[in-house]
């Protein structure tokens, strides 16, 4: 964290008045001497060395030749420069020449995918001073789709990043590649081109390239204002503004308030949508030095940076997410944090105690929230003394971390890199004295005395962890620390690097190390201003050129350390300070933000943007780490919160306690708080999954609705949402006093997360109901979600059954994906110590297939229960499908909403681990229509008047006018017996009486009697009116059947709407009236053959008026087969095939049975064979099949 001192509105107040200050003093100036800032009026210039030759160009080309303070006609025509200045002081007004720039003197080619060149300077003023006349460039064409080019001095070696990862390819491209370089010699320039398009991408011909000892700059015009990324910083926006701003780049101290200023990472690279192809490009200037980034609205982009060398990687993709692909390829694929470090996490700065700690982890297990890990933040040391803790206050540290376990749960805690110099309260401070012995420390430019600063314990040295003598004593610190304080990963802050004096405690010497003649637009325009002197010496080289890297050094450090003390565990590092490549060893949070509503929007855009710089394990400190937080606010921020990949509540010293037990167990936060955890933690098998995809593939995981759906151009400005992966799309709502939020549906089907419905809007701007404990959440059509049943930890949500959530497409499909290790171990991936399944959808097949599985879970979990949306009318049966194991699921396991359409399968206990289908067939909804009108003159006034539904149907015979779902009975109180039930029925009256000539009946009675095994009886009769029966006697049972065991048959009653379903208990069938039984009887040659006539058994002269179904049964050689030759029925009428008996089918085992349809895919059929009767009965019930569409059914046929 930073030092704060003052409020917001303080700052506010203060800046207002060094504003009227400088005012006062610029017109007391004006007054007393008559000159302008600029330039004085009437002044003749001195006749430039160099005419510059100025050219015509748009406004919008111009680039700025004076990007330092004092611009005037007579300083810019002393550069060569040209002076036009205008009434927009946004645009420059002194701009470069032809005069400035370099030629190339000669080219070679010393293979097909490199090019090399040396580049003499043209006779132009220098702007800086110490330019190199000769420079060599050097080009490379590594992969299809990633060029490098650099430019560096010919004669003598520069400082460059040595990064970790980043390497050249062992060997050179062998495909098509994806862009051609074009060589600009006079002057010089590059143009890189998409090959299939001819598109120009990076054109650094717009502006000269500038090449001196601390002054470096290049510009290129790019093809796109669709400009993202670039950073630390504060984008108040996604996609940048290209009106002629510049960010600074260099690590930083800084507050996240909204300014342009850098803040405590260093990312020079941007991605660029070139239009709504999707087809992208992004630039990556390996270069850690100060610098700054114009961006104009050419559009074009320039670098001013003041060292090192110019190292550019220019990565294509067809898609967004394909260039982010390519950079993390590049700088090192994100690391999978462990599976604890997805759940929810609570710290703040000054406890006071570790009582208080424990009062703060103890309320809020009280309230069973979804909590995994507590932090420490430097409160729990002695004095703010790495390696120490308060032997008072948090005397009983070293139990803590066992404190935590005891529930499942975790702890972190903090460590700074400055080290003090000063003695602990009862000793030495052995850990600076062995710091010392080992010259660990970062040195004054002497390269000997270390270099003193101040931070949170006083005065401090710093770790130069570019030392590997100094590695070492950090891991060796780390792991003794460890022995005496229990702890689960480590958080590393303060290492941009942070000092709260200038330089050093002795200031910093004057020369062009501390004070370059050029000074990007930093924060306070001061190299070592909260930082160290840049002439100050490591192992990687001067400060001036590391900076930037010392929390990535830091990183590097603190891994090997985290390798020593945790052995096999994975465990985790938290960075604030970041360089790209990061991301392959750690998480980053946004910094210490502050409890105000800007703070939480300009969240999204940060984690967006860190995901394209390839660290994903990304999130903002929940209700603001500066500032008291109002409920509402910290209620908001819980919500959308669950949904960060990092997600921590962390405040700051002094401010009211936001750890959501804090604001009541009966709060409206807490709800909510627990809520949207509870989501969290179901979808973490989700989460987990996507970070599997970032560190194979390069993912994102929080994405921008731009990369899925770029060719919409609507999505390209959206940063108030964002997506989970491809499939889940957040809308929180970021104002205050609002319940509707203005968001994007883009084009794609979704639904509703939390009541499982379809939204009817699509690619269009909604204003998206969203009261006080609600977040917009929506499944896109297409996926299937991974989940798990969640629990108040993960430790113990592992324990519980997985499942899944499929979201079906316009075409009725879906597919995802589940990655699942034990959730601890270190390099499960590498090692194949995981279990990586498929899923997909199509012609309501789920198909699970295991592509990979090297890992048994110990809880031997299961897919119990599966959630289908999109599902457009109730199953005839589901079936389960492994191996040569056939099972349908039970009546009981199948729940249809209507509704809702949506279809839920419970209880399934599927093995994780094992490949299974499982079917189910949807009833066109259409045959599932009940006549509302059956008069001839209906129509649609008629049908709604009768409170029923008109929808035309395009299948013969089905009714346009049919009773809703909910029309009918509900069933009051239900009782039964042994023997039966009784109980009423009462009309739903929220629908008319269809007919006034014969009203409903508004309450009935049902009777139920169980007459023997195999038969029942139900009644429905009016009992306050006696109404007339059939006076025909019937030989019935003297007794009921009341031996449950002995019925055959079930009887279940379903209470709103009244219904009664019979199921055969054999095999859980739903017993109906119009279902057709075959028999068959093959002849010696295993043949048979029979018709089926069909109608309505009442109707006149059917088979003349077609109004009948004729059909053929054939069997032959184990095949059974129906050929339809005419269907004329009514859909009331239809028949579903029910069981098959086949007699004669021989003695010989049958070990499978197909049931083949047109147009779906084949599926195996319940049988049972009785090999010495040779009678197979097929259990074609379970398809429910209508019959009056061909069928076939093999057996025994070695498919």
């Amino acid at each position: 964290m930073g030092k704060r001192k003052f409020s917001g509105l303080e700052l506010i107040l203060i800046a207002m008045f060094l504003l009227v200050s400088v005012v006062a003093v610029a017109l007391v100036v004006l007054l007393a001497t008559g000159e302008p800032a600029v330039i004085t009026e009437g002044e003749t210039p001195k006749p430039p060395e160099v005419v510059p030759q100025c050219r015509n160009m748009p406004l919008a080309e111009r680039v700025d030749c004076f990007p330092d303070s004092g611009a005037s006609q007579r300083k810019c025509l002393e550069r060569g420069c040209c002076w036009k200045p205008l009434d927009e002081t946004n645009v420059p007004w002194c701009f470069f020449s032809e005069n400035h720039g370099y030629n190339v003197t000669s080219d070679h080619q010393p293979s097909s995918t490199k090019v090399e060149a040396v580049l003499k300077r043209k006779t132009a003023p220098s702007l800086f001073g110490a330019d190199m006349e000769e420079l060599s460039f050097h080009a490379e064409m590594q992969t299809e789709n990633r060029l490098r080019f650099k430019i560096t001095d010919a004669h003598k070696p520069r400082f460059e990043v040595p990064h970790e990862h980043v390497k050249p390819p062992a060997n050179p491209p062998t495909g098509p590649l994806q862009y051609e370089l074009e060589l600009v010699k006079q002057p010089f320039g590059i143009r890189v081109r998409r090959a299939s398009s001819k598109k120009v991408l990076f054109d650094t011909t717009i502006g000269p390239l500038v090449f001196a000892d601390q002054y470096l700059q290049l510009s290129a015009k790019l093809p796109s204002h669709n400009i993202y990324g670039l950073g630390e910083h504060v984008h108040q926006q996604f996609r940048h503004d290209t009106n002629w701003r510049t960010w600074p780049i260099f690590t930083m101290n800084a507050f996240p308030n909204g300014g342009t200023h850098n803040l405590y990472g260093h990312y020079p690279f941007f991605l660029c949508l070139e239009d709504d192809s999707g087809k992208s490009f992004g630039v990556f200037l390996m270069n850690s030095n100060a610098m700054e980034v114009t961006i104009q609205p050419a559009p074009a982009v320039t670098y001013r940076t003041i060292g090192g060398v110019l190292d550019f990687y220019i990565l294509l993709g067809d898609t967004p997410e394909a260039v982010v692909q390519e950079f993390t390829e590049l700088v090192g694929r994100p690391v999978i944090p462990p599976y604890w470090a997805f759940g929810f996490q609570l710290s703040r700065w000054d406890y006071g105690s570790l009582d208080e700690v424990k009062r703060t982890v103890e309320r809020n297990r009280d309230i069973d929230l979804p909590y995994d890990t507590q932090y420490t933040d430097i409160d729990y040391m002695e004095d703010t003394k790495d390696f120490t803790y308060d032997l008072v206050k948090f005397k009983d540290l070293p139990q803590f971390a066992d404190y935590m376990h005891e529930k499942g749960q975790k702890y972190i805690l903090i460590l700074d890199p400055a080290i003090a110099i000063s003695p602990r309260h009862n000793g030495p401070y052995h850990s600076y004295d062995r710091g010392t012995a080992t010259n660990s420390w970062v040195t004054e430019a002497d390269g000997t005395t270390a270099l003193i600063g101040k931070v949170w314990p006083g005065l401090t040295v710093f770790p130069d962890y570019t030392n590997a003598s100094c590695i070492q004593w950090w891991v060796d610190e780390i792991e003794r620390f460890y022995k005496e304080v229990k702890h689960d990963a480590i958080w590393i802050d303060m290492n941009e690097v942070a000092n709260f004096v200038k330089g050093s405690s002795k200031g910093c010497p004057d020369n062009t190390l501390n004070y370059p003649p050029f000074t990007p637009n930093i924060l306070d325009k001061q190299m070592y201003s909260e930082t160290l002197c840049m002439d100050a010496k490591q192992t990687w080289g001067n400060h001036y050129d590391v900076h930037s890297l010392y929390g990535y050094s830091m990183t590097l450090a603190t891994n090997e350390a985290v390798k020593k003390v945790f052995g096999r565990s994975r465990s985790f590092i938290l960075t604030r300070s970041s360089f790209p490549g990061v991301g392959k060893f750690a998480g980053h949070w946004l910094g210490d933000n502050s409890a105000n509503w800007n703070d939480i929007k300009w969240a999204i855009t940060g984690m967006l943007e860190f995901n394209l710089f390839g660290v994903p394990y990304i999130g903002a400190d929940i209700c603001g780490f500066f500032d008291d937080s109002s409920e509402e606010l910290c209620r908001r921020w819980m919500q959308v919160g669950a949904f960060y990949p990092f997600s921590r509540n962390h405040n700051a010293q002094g401010y009211r306690p936001q750890d959501p037990a804090y604001y009541g167990a009966d709060s409206l936060l807490v709800k909510t708080s627990k809520h949207y955890l509870n989501i969290r933690y179901t979808l973490l098998p989700y989460l987990y999954t996507l970070f599997f995809k970032a560190h194979v593939s390069g993912d994102t995981v929080v994405r921008p609705m731009m990369h899925e759906f770029y060719s919409d151009s609507n999505t390209w400005t959206v940063d108030r949402q964002f997506l989970w992966g491809a499939h889940l799309l957040i809308t929180p709502v970021l104002d205050p006093g609002v319940d509707r939020v203005r968001s994007y549906i883009p084009d794609a089907v979704w639904y509703n997360y939390e009541t499982e419905e379809r939204l009817t809007d699509r690619k269009e701007h909604i204003d998206m109901y969203l009261p006080s404990d609600k977040l917009g959440l929506h499944i896109r059509g297409g996926a299937i979600l991974p989940t798990q049943r969640p629990n108040v930890t993960t430790t113990y949500s592992r324990l519980s059954p997985m499942g899944l959530i499929i979201a079906l497409d316009d075409n009725k499909k879906a597919s995802g994906e589940l990655f699942w290790d034990d959730g601890d171990s270190r390099d499960t991936v590498s090692s194949g110590a995981y279990v990586h399944c498929q899923f997909s959808v199509e012609k309501d097949i789920l198909t699970i297939r295991v592509l990979h599985n090297g890992y048994t879970d110990p809880n031997d979990l299961k897919f119990e229960d599966i959630a289908i949306l999109g599902v457009s009318g109730p199953p005839t049966s589901v079936s389960v499908h492994q191996g040569n194991t056939s099972t349908t699921v039970p009546e009981t396991s199948i729940h249809y909403d209507a509704t809702k359409a949506v279809l839920h399968l419970r209880g399934l206990g599927l093995n994780m681990g094992m490949d299974y289908t499982v079917t189910w067939d949807e009833v066109n909804s259409d045959y599932e229509r009940f006549d509302c009108h059956p008069e001839e003159d209906s129509n649609e006034a008629k049908c709604k008047a009768r409170g029923c539904i008109w929808q035309v149907s395009h299948f013969n015979s089905v009714p346009w006018c049919y009773y809703p779902k909910d029309y009918g009975y509900t069933a009051t109180t239900v009782s039964n017996s042994t023997s039966g039930w009784t109980f009423d029925i009462e009309r739903n009256t929220r629908y008319p009486s269809p007919r006034s000539r014969s009203a409903d009946i508004d309450k009935l009675r049902v009777e139920i009697m169980y007459l023997s095994v195999h038969s029942l009886r139900f009644k429905i009769y009016d009992p306050a009116t006696k109404r007339y029966e059939v006076p025909v006697p019937l030989q019935l049972p003297s007794t009921p059947e009341a031996d449950e065991a002995k019925r055959l048959y079930e009887v279940r009653v379903e209470q709103q709407p009244f219904g009664i379903k019979v199921v055969r208990k054999s095999t859980g069938t739903v017993i109906r009236k119009n279902t057709m039984g075959v028999i068959v009887g093959l002849d010696d040659d295993g043949s048979a053959q029979g018709p089926l006539f069909w109608d309505d058994g009442e109707g006149i002269d059917t088979y003349e008026k077609k109004q009948h179904l004729w059909m053929t049964f054939k069997a032959n050689k184990n095949t059974l087969s129906s050929q339809i030759s005419h269907n004329g029925l009514a859909a009331a009428d239809h028949l579903t095939l029910g069981e098959v008996k086949v007699w004669g089918a021989g003695r010989v085992a049958i070990t499978q049975v197909i049931f083949r349809t047109q147009g779906t895919a084949d599926v195996s059929l319940g049988f049972t064979h009785n090999q010495q009767t040779e009678e197979l009965i097929l259990h074609a019930t379970e398809r429910s099949h209508p019959l009056h569409q061909p069928f076939t059914i093999l057996w025994n046929t070695g498919l």
